[in-house]
Protein backbone atom coordinates (compact mmCIF):
# COMPACT_ATOMS: atom_id res chain seq x y z
CA UNK A 1 0.00 0.00 0.00
CA UNK A 2 2.99 2.34 1.10
CA UNK A 3 3.98 1.79 -2.65
CA UNK A 4 1.10 2.43 -4.71
CA UNK A 5 0.70 5.88 -2.57
CA UNK A 6 4.15 6.63 -3.39
CA UNK A 7 3.65 5.65 -7.10
CA UNK A 8 0.30 7.85 -6.93
CA UNK A 9 2.25 10.85 -5.00
CA UNK A 10 5.46 10.65 -7.61
CA UNK A 11 2.81 10.57 -10.52
CA UNK A 12 0.93 13.48 -9.33
CA UNK A 13 4.25 15.22 -9.11
CA UNK A 14 5.45 14.52 -12.53
CA UNK A 15 1.79 15.81 -13.88
CA UNK A 16 2.61 19.13 -11.54
CA UNK A 17 5.57 19.68 -13.69
CA UNK A 18 4.36 18.60 -16.73
CA UNK A 19 1.54 21.45 -16.36
CA UNK A 20 4.13 23.55 -15.23
CA UNK A 21 5.78 23.88 -18.30
CA UNK A 22 2.61 24.95 -20.04
CA UNK A 23 2.31 28.19 -20.48
CA UNK A 24 -0.61 30.61 -21.83
CA UNK A 25 -1.22 34.02 -23.22
CA UNK A 26 -3.32 35.12 -19.93
CA UNK A 27 -0.41 33.78 -17.29
CA UNK A 28 2.13 35.45 -19.23
CA UNK A 29 0.16 38.84 -19.24
CA UNK A 30 -0.37 38.29 -15.21
CA UNK A 31 3.43 37.21 -15.10
CA UNK A 32 4.24 40.94 -17.01
CA UNK A 33 2.51 43.13 -14.98
CA UNK A 34 3.31 41.57 -11.92
CA UNK A 35 7.22 41.48 -13.26
CA UNK A 36 7.03 45.07 -14.22
CA UNK A 37 8.51 47.95 -11.64
CA UNK A 38 5.50 50.35 -11.93
CA UNK A 39 3.40 47.70 -10.06
CA UNK A 40 4.87 48.79 -6.97
CA UNK A 41 3.12 52.30 -7.71
CA UNK A 42 0.26 50.96 -6.45
CA UNK A 43 1.46 50.47 -2.81
CA UNK A 44 3.23 53.43 -2.79
CA UNK A 45 -0.30 55.78 -3.78
CA UNK A 46 -1.74 54.17 -0.79
CA UNK A 47 0.55 54.94 1.68
CA UNK A 48 0.76 58.15 0.36
CA UNK A 49 -3.22 58.25 0.42
CA UNK A 50 -3.13 57.10 4.00
CA UNK A 51 -0.78 59.67 5.65
CA UNK A 52 -2.89 62.55 3.82
CA UNK A 53 -5.56 61.41 5.04
CA UNK A 54 -4.50 60.78 8.72
CA UNK A 55 -3.04 64.76 8.83
CA UNK A 56 -6.33 66.18 7.30
CA UNK A 57 -8.29 64.38 10.36
CA UNK A 58 -5.57 66.25 12.71
CA UNK A 59 -7.30 69.24 11.79
CA UNK A 60 -9.69 68.88 14.76
CA UNK A 61 -7.07 68.72 17.77
CA UNK A 62 -6.80 71.79 19.15
CA UNK A 63 -4.62 74.31 17.72
CA UNK A 64 -2.09 76.09 20.28
CA UNK A 65 0.15 79.50 19.55
CA UNK A 66 2.83 80.76 21.88
CA UNK A 67 4.65 84.24 21.13
CA UNK A 68 6.98 85.55 23.53
CA UNK A 69 8.76 89.45 23.15
CA UNK A 70 11.03 91.01 24.89
CA UNK A 71 11.32 94.54 23.98
CA UNK A 72 11.09 98.33 24.55
CA UNK A 73 7.47 99.61 24.68
CA UNK A 74 6.86 103.20 22.84
CA UNK A 75 4.39 105.37 24.33
CA UNK A 76 3.04 105.05 28.03
CA UNK A 77 1.74 101.98 29.55
CA UNK A 78 -1.30 102.10 31.52
CA UNK A 79 -1.43 101.80 35.15
CA UNK A 80 -2.80 102.31 38.35
CA UNK A 81 -1.42 103.64 41.61
CA UNK A 82 2.38 104.37 41.76
CA UNK A 83 4.09 102.70 39.32
CA UNK A 84 6.19 99.36 40.12
CA UNK A 85 9.08 100.32 37.61
CA UNK A 86 9.62 102.97 35.00
CA UNK A 87 11.26 100.44 32.90
CA UNK A 88 10.38 100.80 29.34
CA UNK A 89 11.58 97.20 28.97
CA UNK A 90 8.37 94.60 28.66
CA UNK A 91 7.84 90.90 28.51
CA UNK A 92 4.88 90.05 26.78
CA UNK A 93 3.76 87.00 26.71
CA UNK A 94 0.70 85.35 24.23
CA UNK A 95 -1.29 82.48 24.31
CA UNK A 96 -3.68 80.87 22.32
CA UNK A 97 -5.84 77.67 21.71
CA UNK A 98 -8.19 77.25 19.39
CA UNK A 99 -10.96 74.10 18.99
CA UNK A 100 -12.55 73.91 15.95
CA UNK A 101 -16.49 72.58 16.14
CA UNK A 102 -17.26 73.11 12.86
CA UNK A 103 -15.11 73.62 9.69
CA UNK A 104 -17.50 74.19 7.45
CA UNK A 105 -17.11 70.55 5.52
CA UNK A 106 -13.49 71.39 5.20
CA UNK A 107 -12.44 68.78 6.95
CA UNK A 108 -14.67 66.10 4.90
CA UNK A 109 -14.26 67.49 1.39
CA UNK A 110 -10.47 67.62 1.89
CA UNK A 111 -10.49 63.72 2.78
CA UNK A 112 -12.86 63.18 -0.60
CA UNK A 113 -10.11 64.96 -2.59
CA UNK A 114 -7.28 63.22 -1.21
CA UNK A 115 -9.48 60.03 -2.20
CA UNK A 116 -10.25 60.79 -5.77
CA UNK A 117 -6.55 61.82 -6.39
CA UNK A 118 -5.56 58.64 -5.12
CA UNK A 119 -7.93 56.64 -7.50
CA UNK A 120 -6.85 58.75 -10.17
CA UNK A 121 -3.09 58.01 -9.66
CA UNK A 122 -3.83 54.37 -9.45
CA UNK A 123 -6.10 54.49 -12.37
CA UNK A 124 -3.29 56.00 -14.27
CA UNK A 125 -0.94 53.45 -13.32
CA UNK A 126 -3.90 50.67 -14.21
CA UNK A 127 -3.24 52.05 -18.19
CA UNK A 128 0.24 51.96 -18.35
CA UNK A 129 0.04 48.44 -16.78
CA UNK A 130 -2.94 47.75 -19.72
CA UNK A 131 -0.64 48.19 -22.10
CA UNK A 132 2.01 45.69 -21.52
CA UNK A 133 -0.46 43.28 -23.04
CA UNK A 134 0.48 44.13 -26.64
CA UNK A 135 3.85 43.50 -25.85
CA UNK A 136 3.25 40.33 -25.05
CA UNK A 137 0.56 39.59 -27.46
CA UNK A 138 3.61 40.16 -30.03
CA UNK A 139 6.27 38.01 -28.58
CA UNK A 140 4.24 35.13 -27.35
CA UNK A 141 2.38 35.17 -30.82
CA UNK A 142 5.85 35.75 -32.66
CA UNK A 143 6.66 32.50 -31.04
CA UNK A 144 3.93 30.51 -31.91
CA UNK A 145 4.09 31.38 -35.78
CA UNK A 146 7.78 30.37 -35.74
CA UNK A 147 7.05 26.97 -33.84
CA UNK A 148 4.61 26.51 -36.41
CA UNK A 149 6.81 27.20 -39.38
CA UNK A 150 9.09 24.54 -37.66
CA UNK A 151 6.34 22.04 -37.07
CA UNK A 152 5.94 22.45 -41.39
CA UNK A 153 9.63 22.16 -42.01
CA UNK A 154 9.73 18.97 -40.17
CA UNK A 155 6.89 17.33 -42.16
CA UNK A 156 9.11 18.82 -45.34
CA UNK A 157 12.34 17.40 -43.69
CA UNK A 158 10.30 13.82 -43.02
CA UNK A 159 9.22 13.29 -46.82
CA UNK A 160 12.74 14.26 -48.17
CA UNK A 161 14.08 11.53 -45.42
CA UNK A 162 11.89 9.27 -46.65
CA UNK A 163 12.87 9.70 -50.72
CA UNK A 164 16.83 9.93 -49.96
CA UNK A 165 16.87 6.25 -48.57
CA UNK A 166 14.74 5.56 -52.02
CA UNK A 167 16.98 7.17 -53.82
CA UNK A 168 20.23 5.59 -52.38
CA UNK A 169 19.33 2.35 -52.66
CA UNK A 170 18.19 3.26 -56.94
CA UNK A 171 21.47 4.74 -57.25
CA UNK A 172 23.14 1.72 -55.81
CA UNK A 173 21.00 -0.40 -58.10
CA UNK A 174 22.06 1.80 -60.86
CA UNK A 175 18.50 3.07 -61.57
CA UNK A 176 19.29 6.44 -60.48
CA UNK A 177 21.56 9.34 -61.03
CA UNK A 178 23.97 10.33 -58.02
CA UNK A 179 22.73 13.95 -58.91
CA UNK A 180 19.11 12.99 -57.56
CA UNK A 181 20.77 11.94 -54.04
CA UNK A 182 22.54 15.66 -54.24
CA UNK A 183 19.44 17.32 -55.24
CA UNK A 184 17.44 15.82 -51.77
CA UNK A 185 20.46 16.39 -49.34
CA UNK A 186 20.71 20.40 -51.21
CA UNK A 187 16.72 20.74 -50.28
CA UNK A 188 17.34 18.77 -46.87
CA UNK A 189 20.28 21.78 -46.35
CA UNK A 190 17.84 24.40 -47.29
CA UNK A 191 15.03 23.86 -44.54
CA UNK A 192 17.87 23.23 -41.96
CA UNK A 193 19.44 26.83 -42.91
CA UNK A 194 15.67 27.94 -42.38
CA UNK A 195 15.25 25.72 -39.78
CA UNK A 196 18.09 27.94 -37.86
CA UNK A 197 17.38 31.10 -38.72
CA UNK A 198 13.58 30.56 -37.16
CA UNK A 199 15.54 29.01 -33.69
CA UNK A 200 17.66 32.19 -33.41
CA UNK A 201 14.69 34.17 -34.07
CA UNK A 202 12.77 32.24 -31.43
CA UNK A 203 15.20 32.56 -29.07
CA UNK A 204 15.18 36.44 -29.56
CA UNK A 205 11.57 36.70 -28.82
CA UNK A 206 12.00 34.12 -25.79
CA UNK A 207 14.75 36.08 -24.51
CA UNK A 208 12.46 39.19 -24.48
CA UNK A 209 9.30 37.48 -23.12
CA UNK A 210 11.33 35.91 -19.99
CA UNK A 211 12.78 39.87 -19.18
CA UNK A 212 8.95 40.90 -19.31
CA UNK A 213 7.40 37.92 -17.62
CA UNK A 214 10.24 37.70 -14.94
CA UNK A 215 10.29 33.72 -15.92
CA UNK A 216 12.86 31.85 -17.58
CA UNK A 217 10.42 30.29 -20.44
CA UNK A 218 13.32 28.57 -22.40
CA UNK A 219 11.69 24.99 -21.76
CA UNK A 220 8.23 25.83 -21.95
CA UNK A 221 6.03 25.25 -24.21
CA UNK A 222 3.69 27.94 -25.43
CA UNK A 223 -0.07 26.70 -25.29
CA UNK A 224 -1.98 27.65 -28.50
CA UNK A 225 -4.79 29.54 -27.60
CA UNK A 226 -8.55 29.28 -29.13
CA UNK A 227 -9.87 31.84 -31.44
CA UNK A 228 -11.25 34.66 -29.05
CA UNK A 229 -13.43 36.23 -31.90
CA UNK A 230 -17.00 37.56 -30.60
CA UNK A 231 -19.44 39.65 -31.56
CA UNK A 232 -19.40 41.64 -28.14
CA UNK A 233 -18.51 45.53 -29.23
CA UNK A 234 -18.81 46.67 -25.53
CA UNK A 235 -15.74 48.83 -24.49
CA UNK A 236 -14.09 48.15 -21.14
CA UNK A 237 -10.76 49.72 -20.81
CA UNK A 238 -9.21 51.01 -17.90
CA UNK A 239 -8.83 54.96 -19.60
CA UNK A 240 -12.28 54.72 -18.82
CA UNK A 241 -12.04 54.20 -15.21
CA UNK A 242 -9.69 56.90 -15.22
CA UNK A 243 -11.87 59.22 -16.78
CA UNK A 244 -13.93 58.49 -14.21
CA UNK A 245 -12.25 59.49 -11.71
CA UNK A 246 -10.52 62.59 -12.64
CA UNK A 247 -14.40 63.86 -12.80
CA UNK A 248 -14.76 62.68 -9.08
CA UNK A 249 -11.79 64.61 -8.28
CA UNK A 250 -13.24 67.94 -10.35
CA UNK A 251 -16.21 67.27 -8.52
CA UNK A 252 -14.75 67.11 -4.90
CA UNK A 253 -12.08 70.34 -5.78
CA UNK A 254 -15.27 72.23 -6.46
CA UNK A 255 -17.17 71.11 -3.20
CA UNK A 256 -14.39 72.84 -1.49
CA UNK A 257 -15.34 76.10 -3.43
CA UNK A 258 -18.78 76.03 -1.40
CA UNK A 259 -16.66 75.04 2.21
CA UNK A 260 -14.88 78.42 1.27
CA UNK A 261 -18.11 80.01 1.56
CA UNK A 262 -19.04 78.75 5.31
CA UNK A 263 -18.68 80.24 8.37
CA UNK A 264 -16.03 78.55 10.67
CA UNK A 265 -17.03 77.88 14.68
CA UNK A 266 -14.88 76.85 17.83
CA UNK A 267 -13.68 77.26 20.80
CA UNK A 268 -11.17 80.06 21.85
CA UNK A 269 -8.61 80.73 25.03
CA UNK A 270 -6.50 83.26 25.08
CA UNK A 271 -3.99 84.62 27.44
CA UNK A 272 -1.88 87.45 27.78
CA UNK A 273 1.54 87.17 30.44
CA UNK A 274 2.80 91.01 30.99
CA UNK A 275 6.37 91.77 32.90
CA UNK A 276 6.40 94.32 34.65
CA UNK A 277 2.93 94.56 34.45
CA UNK A 278 0.34 97.42 34.80
CA UNK A 279 0.73 98.19 38.46
CA UNK A 280 -2.23 97.66 41.06
CA UNK A 281 -0.29 97.96 43.69
CA UNK A 282 2.59 95.54 44.59
CA UNK A 283 1.61 93.26 41.45
CA UNK A 284 5.21 93.01 39.19
CA UNK A 285 3.45 90.45 36.50
CA UNK A 286 0.06 91.22 34.68
CA UNK A 287 -2.00 88.62 33.37
CA UNK A 288 -5.13 88.18 31.20
CA UNK A 289 -7.49 85.36 30.12
CA UNK A 290 -10.06 85.58 28.15
CA UNK A 291 -12.42 81.89 26.64
CA UNK A 292 -15.31 81.76 24.30
CA UNK A 293 -16.66 80.26 21.38
CA UNK A 294 -15.24 82.12 18.06
CA UNK A 295 -16.89 82.24 14.91
CA UNK A 296 -15.58 83.42 11.44
CA UNK A 297 -16.40 84.17 7.89
CA UNK A 298 -14.68 85.33 5.17
CA UNK A 299 -16.74 86.28 2.55
CA UNK A 300 -14.36 87.10 -0.16
CA UNK A 301 -15.11 83.79 -1.55
CA UNK A 302 -18.60 85.00 -2.62
CA UNK A 303 -16.79 87.14 -5.44
CA UNK A 304 -15.01 84.12 -7.19
CA UNK A 305 -18.18 81.76 -6.61
CA UNK A 306 -19.30 82.29 -10.33
CA UNK A 307 -16.02 82.03 -11.62
CA UNK A 308 -15.28 79.06 -10.12
CA UNK A 309 -18.79 76.97 -10.73
CA UNK A 310 -17.69 78.03 -14.88
CA UNK A 311 -14.45 76.84 -14.36
CA UNK A 312 -15.38 73.64 -13.12
CA UNK A 313 -18.13 72.82 -15.24
CA UNK A 314 -15.52 73.89 -18.44
CA UNK A 315 -13.17 71.03 -16.87
CA UNK A 316 -15.47 68.53 -16.97
CA UNK A 317 -16.12 69.14 -20.77
CA UNK A 318 -12.60 69.05 -21.02
CA UNK A 319 -12.66 65.50 -19.48
CA UNK A 320 -15.85 64.51 -21.55
CA UNK A 321 -14.11 65.51 -24.96
CA UNK A 322 -11.04 63.22 -24.25
CA UNK A 323 -13.18 60.17 -23.05
CA UNK A 324 -15.51 60.84 -26.62
CA UNK A 325 -12.26 61.32 -28.44
CA UNK A 326 -10.50 57.78 -26.67
CA UNK A 327 -14.29 55.98 -27.43
CA UNK A 328 -14.11 57.05 -31.09
CA UNK A 329 -10.15 56.32 -31.62
CA UNK A 330 -10.71 53.10 -29.93
CA UNK A 331 -13.97 52.27 -32.18
CA UNK A 332 -11.80 53.22 -35.13
CA UNK A 333 -9.23 50.30 -34.21
CA UNK A 334 -11.74 47.64 -33.48
CA UNK A 335 -13.09 48.16 -36.25
CA UNK A 336 -9.86 48.18 -38.61
CA UNK A 337 -9.12 44.50 -36.75
CA UNK A 338 -12.62 43.07 -37.61
CA UNK A 339 -12.04 43.61 -41.28
CA UNK A 340 -8.35 42.19 -40.40
CA UNK A 341 -10.23 38.82 -38.78
CA UNK A 342 -12.89 38.97 -41.88
CA UNK A 343 -10.20 38.92 -44.55
CA UNK A 344 -8.17 36.68 -42.99
CA UNK A 345 -10.98 34.20 -41.95
CA UNK A 346 -11.85 33.93 -45.97
CA UNK A 347 -7.67 33.46 -46.79
CA UNK A 348 -8.16 30.26 -44.52
CA UNK A 349 -10.85 28.51 -46.37
CA UNK A 350 -8.76 28.76 -49.23
CA UNK A 351 -5.95 27.85 -47.48
CA UNK A 352 -7.78 24.36 -46.30
CA UNK A 353 -8.06 23.54 -50.05
CA UNK A 354 -4.56 24.58 -51.44
CA UNK A 355 -2.62 22.25 -49.11
CA UNK A 356 -4.96 19.74 -49.87
CA UNK A 357 -4.39 19.94 -53.52
CA UNK A 358 -0.64 20.13 -53.02
CA UNK A 359 -0.72 17.22 -51.35
CA UNK A 360 -2.35 15.39 -53.59
CA UNK A 361 -0.33 17.09 -56.37
CA UNK A 362 2.90 15.73 -54.46
CA UNK A 363 1.83 12.45 -53.51
CA UNK A 364 1.01 12.02 -57.70
CA UNK A 365 4.88 13.14 -58.47
CA UNK A 366 5.88 10.91 -55.87
CA UNK A 367 3.83 7.81 -57.20
CA UNK A 368 5.24 8.56 -60.77
CA UNK A 369 9.06 8.88 -59.65
CA UNK A 370 8.53 5.83 -57.46
CA UNK A 371 7.47 3.96 -60.62
CA UNK A 372 10.18 5.33 -63.02
CA UNK A 373 7.67 7.73 -64.89
CA UNK A 374 8.76 10.76 -64.06
CA UNK A 375 11.72 13.06 -63.00
CA UNK A 376 13.28 13.64 -59.29
CA UNK A 377 12.98 17.57 -59.65
CA UNK A 378 9.17 17.80 -60.58
CA UNK A 379 8.67 15.73 -57.24
CA UNK A 380 11.03 18.09 -55.05
CA UNK A 381 9.01 20.76 -56.76
CA UNK A 382 6.08 19.83 -55.62
CA UNK A 383 7.08 18.81 -52.49
CA UNK A 384 8.54 22.36 -51.85
CA UNK A 385 5.27 23.63 -53.00
CA UNK A 386 3.26 21.29 -50.40
CA UNK A 387 5.29 22.82 -47.68
CA UNK A 388 4.78 26.29 -48.24
CA UNK A 389 1.31 26.07 -48.93
CA UNK A 390 1.14 24.38 -45.17
CA UNK A 391 3.22 27.21 -43.89
CA UNK A 392 1.18 29.79 -45.26
CA UNK A 393 -1.73 28.29 -43.60
CA UNK A 394 0.06 28.04 -40.55
CA UNK A 395 1.05 31.50 -40.59
CA UNK A 396 -2.55 32.90 -41.63
CA UNK A 397 -4.04 30.58 -38.68
CA UNK A 398 -1.36 32.15 -36.08
CA UNK A 399 -2.42 35.70 -37.11
CA UNK A 400 -6.26 35.27 -37.09
CA UNK A 401 -5.55 34.39 -33.45
CA UNK A 402 -3.21 37.17 -32.75
CA UNK A 403 -5.97 39.54 -34.53
CA UNK A 404 -8.63 38.53 -32.68
CA UNK A 405 -6.85 38.66 -28.78
CA UNK A 406 -5.99 42.36 -30.51
CA UNK A 407 -9.17 42.86 -31.07
CA UNK A 408 -10.18 41.83 -27.25
CA UNK A 409 -7.54 44.01 -26.07
CA UNK A 410 -8.37 47.22 -27.95
CA UNK A 411 -12.13 46.14 -26.50
CA UNK A 412 -10.52 45.87 -22.73
CA UNK A 413 -11.98 41.95 -22.43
Amino acid sequence: MRKLYLLKYIGILSFINVQAQILTVDQSYQMAVENYPLIKQYELIEKTKEYTLSNANKAYLPQVSLTAIEGYVFGDFPSMGSSGSDSKFKFIGLGQVNQVIWDGGATKTQKKIIEASSNVDKASVEVSLYDLRSRVNQLYFGMLLIDEQLKQLEIQNKILANNIDKVKKLHENGLAYKTDVDEIKAEQLNLSRQKTDFEYTRKGYQTMLSYLTGKNISHTQLEKPINVMGIDTLINRPEQKRFESQRNLVNAQSDMQKVNLMPKVGLLGAGVVLAPGVNFGPNKISTIGVAGVSVGWDIKGLYKNSNEKQLTQQELKKIEVQEETFLFNTRFQMNQKKTDIDRQTAILKDDDTLVKLRQTIREGYQLKYDTGAGPLIDLLNATEKEGTARAEKALHEVQLLMTAYEYQIIKGN
